[in-house]
């Protein structure tokens, strides 16, 4: 049998017997997240509907099985089994509904960001790299191997690069000629 139970506050708590486990799902949502976990617990199999008490901001669930009784508290997004019976004497017990359909599933992964682009500034991940203007950086995958990258000739002087755009800049120009920023000698 699987439960439900609302706590307020955008909290819901999903109740599965599978087997001898208890399994708990905590799920929050609000305007623009959204959280999971799920915890399971040996309990042996269910012999009566559990029971979900609130008191003081903690939410105690007993779980009944023919060999013993097992408490286990959610304060915030915490769930942990209670090693000692906690005296539930004036707590507020709270209503399940029970539900045909297994637990939640979890949560699918985010999807990998796509390249970024501004204007002339390009980034990618996998490997990751960035453009900017004529300068690149490529941090590669540990797991591929290296490519020799091509040395420069012993007479080229090493290029210059505008600071603000990243335009290839010349010897002697005293402002890039893509953005207009003052250069340094």
């Amino acid at each position: 049998m699987n439960y439900v139970c609302y706590l307020g506050s955008g909290q819901r708590l999903d109740l599965a017997n599978q087997g001898s486990h208890t399994v708990i799902t905590l799920s929050q949502s609000g305007p623009g997240q959204q959280q999971q976990s799920t915890n399971r617990y040996l309990t042996g199999t269910w012999t009566a509907q559990p029971t979900v008490m609130q008191a003081g901001g903690i939410t105690v669930i007993t779980v009944f099985s023919a060999t013993k009784t097992t408490q286990i508290t959610v304060q915030g997004q915490a769930i942990a089994l209670c090693e000692q019976p906690l005296n539930l004497q004036g707590a507020q017990s709270l209503p399940l509904e029970q539900t045909a359909a297994k637990s939640p599933e979890p949560m699918s992964p985010l999807e990998p960001l796509p390249p970024l682009k501004m204007g002339n500034m390009e980034m990618k991940m996998k490997p990751m790299e960035m453009r900017l203007g004529n300068m690149e950086m490529r941090i590669d995958d540990l797991n591929q191997p290296a490519q020799q990258q091509p040395t420069p000739a012993a007479n080229n002087k090493p290029k210059r690069f505008c600071g603000q755009c990243g335009q290839a800049i010349t010897a002697g120009d005293r402002f890039c000629t893509q953005c207009g920023q003052p250069l340094s000698p």
